[in-house]
């Protein structure tokens, strides 16, 4: 039982007590509450106030008239101004020219409206004259009662623009003579093709390819070459019009885009004067050069209907029958070197079934001991034996195979085919051990990552021992992904075969180079044999020789083709050769002949 203690007035007065104390107490808790509120957003508008004066980025409100209402600090730190040097200022004065009408647009399109970002790509003025490119996301709230205008939020991008621009002209730009590389050729030929139909007016296309390059390579080293390739770039530009494209097409092959031609004869003056610039001596690594070229010349007629690659296809055809019928000079193209050019093509699209239809073939040379004339090795080298044009010279498909990528399966081939044949001859003569054979191996074989599983099948079928075999690289291995290259060279090692440096001594090599590779041979390059009766230069060879003593390493000789190149070679410390002099490549039952022949002192060999 509850009860009430004093009347209805005592209680009403106690009641309003209660509540003016309620009342004030809740008074009290709301002042406290706005208060805190009030600390609260100040604190938040000086962190605010912190970020945007730290900001890398412009943080900028422009009225409907595009005129600046505020400005963040930064700007001074990014474009040099003063937050108040700008504000009240038209936006567009801080604009490139290009951009301030497409700017304008943008802001005025309505895409921005309702507080939907938008972003744009601009370039700002800097205080000190220069550029910057920005990227600014735009926001329309002119409607926002608290902002009332229009928020642009802009960052420096000019650096990643830079990294891009460079990018754009690596991908379309030669590093060695920085010109034009085909890509962009391609493209601008295709965009004179289009003007040639659209205004009617003419152009050619001229295809330049250096005569005996190899030999500059070969004889002076792969950076001379560069050096070469570069000057003759310089030639070419200088010798062309403002307006017209060169460009270096690949390896030693230059193209020239001429617009503006009537007829064939603007385009021809333009090969002689390119033809003339490129006969002046060069000097180089104190030597005086010449050099010559062969050029094509296609040319499409004002308003002519035509192709932009069957205009680089016919200046190709031209320049290869420039060359064919001499060197040193250029010819124009006609519709009757279509069958040449059909030929051309032809073997290259007959090279992908060649393999299929069994019409490769090995020959193999004999590598012999200086001193005694014992054959101690031979070489495998690949044939192609057309069923109508009869045999093909290797480089006339070799570079075929390697631009198609079909010199992986016919490497592979070659491996296989050449260890079950050194496998027979073993057999058929009865020989304690293998006699060593050497098997190229191109660098797309080597990178391939199939190698190791070919080599070691290609071993395993023909049940050869792994000491049988020597794989030869060339120096061209040593300017690709030379960590990956020095990779698989140790495993291949790994499986007991022997590896060898071929046609060492032209340009490519350095000490550090051949101190990474796992080498166990280096076989020096002919071009350091003179036609005659010794050795170019005897201190290169015996420098060869030295290197070979230095890293460990067995030295042979390549094409040795006179009785006097031998005998100065045995005595610069030579003990190993190969060459005309001994014997020409041939089939494997010419070479079980000739090994019969001299079958004493290869079973001695062999044996011990």
């Amino acid at each position: 039982m509850v009860m009430l203690v004093g009347g209805p007035a005592i209680r009403a007065e106690g009641t309003r007590n209660a509540l003016r104390t309620l009342a004030h107490q809740v008074a009290l808790a709301l002042g406290s509450a706005e208060l805190a509120a009030e600390v609260h957003r100040r604190a938040s508008e000086a962190r605010f106030a912190t970020l945007v004066q730290n900001s890398s980025d412009l943080i900028t409100v422009i009225g409907p008239d595009l005129r600046i209402l505020y400005q963040s600090p930064s700007i001074e730190r990014v474009l040099g101004y003063t937050d108040a040097e700008v504000t009240g200022r038209p936006f567009e004065e801080l604009l490139h020219p290009d951009d301030q009408g497409r700017f304008v647009r943008r802001l005025t399109d309505g895409a921005a409206a309702g507080g939907r970002g938008e972003v744009i790509e601009c370039l700002l003025a800097h205080r000190d004259g220069g550029r910057r490119h920005f990227e600014i996301l735009y926001t329309d709230l002119l409607a926002d009662p608290v902002v009332g205008g229009i928020v642009l939020n802009g960052r420096d991008v000019s650096e990643r623009k830079a990294f891009e621009e460079q990018l754009a002209h690596q991908a379309f730009h030669d590093p060695v003579t920085h010109l034009a590389n085909r890509a962009l050729f391609n493209e601008r030929v295709r965009h004179a093709v289009a003007r040639t139909l659209r205004e009617g007016v003419g152009m050619a296309v001229l295809f330049v390819d250096l005569d005996d390059f190899k030999t500059v390579n070969d004889s002076l080293g792969h950076a001379a070459g560069d050096r070469v390739l570069l000057a003759v770039a310089q030639r070419i530009s200088a010798a062309v019009r403002s307006a017209d494209t060169a460009a270096r097409f690949g390896g030693d092959e230059f193209a020239i885009l001429v617009e503006d031609v009537q007829d064939a004869q603007a385009a021809v003056d333009c090969a002689e004067r390119v033809l003339a610039a490129l006969g002046e001596p060069l000097r180089l690594e104190h030597n005086d050069l010449t050099i010559r070229a062969s050029l094509g010349i296609s040319v499409a007629e004002p308003g002519a209907v035509t192709d932009a690659d069957e205009l680089i296809r016919n200046a190709d055809a031209a320049m290869y029958i420039a060359k064919a019928d001499g060197k040193g000079g250029y010819r124009v193209f006609e519709p009757a070197m279509h069958e040449r050019v059909l030929r051309r093509l032809e073997l290259r699209a007959d090279l992908g079934m060649a393999l299929e239809r069994g019409e490769l073939e090995l020959y193999y040379q004999p590598l012999v001991r200086l001193g005694d004339g014992v054959v101690c090795g031979i070489e495998a080298l690949l044939r192609w034996r057309h069923p109508q044009r009869g045999m093909v010279a290797p480089d006339q498909f070799i570079p075929f195979a390697e631009e198609t990528g079909l010199i992986v399966p016919i490497g592979r081939w070659v491996l296989r085919e050449g260890c079950r044949q050194a496998r027979l001859l073993q057999e058929r003569m009865r020989l304690p051990v293998a006699l060593p054979v050497g098997i190229n191996l191109s660098v797309k074989q080597l990178l391939d990552p199939q190698i190791i599983a070919d080599v070691s099948e290609a071993l395993a079928d023909a049940r050869l021992d792994p000491a049988a075999l020597t794989l030869e690289i060339t120096e061209s291995v040593m300017m690709t992904d030379t960590e990956t290259a020095v990779a698989r060279l140790t495993e291949l090692r790994e499986l007991g075969l022997r590896l060898a440096m071929d046609d060492f001594g032209t340009g490519y090599s350095s000490l550090s180079y051949i101190s990474r590779f796992p080498l166990d041979v280096l076989k020096m390059d002919r071009s350091l044999l003179a036609a005659g009766a010794a050795p170019v230069t005897s201190g290169l060879a015996s420098a060869v020789v030295g290197i070979g003593e230095t890293f460990g390493l067995e030295v042979v000789a390549e094409g040795i083709e006179y009785p006097e190149q031998c005998s100065t070679l045995r005595e610069l410390g030579f003990h190993t050769g190969q060459g005309y002099l001994f014997a020409r490549p041939m089939p494997p039952a010419e070479l079980v002949d000739y090994l019969e022949r001299n079958g004493a002192g290869v079973r001695a060999m062999a044996a011990g």
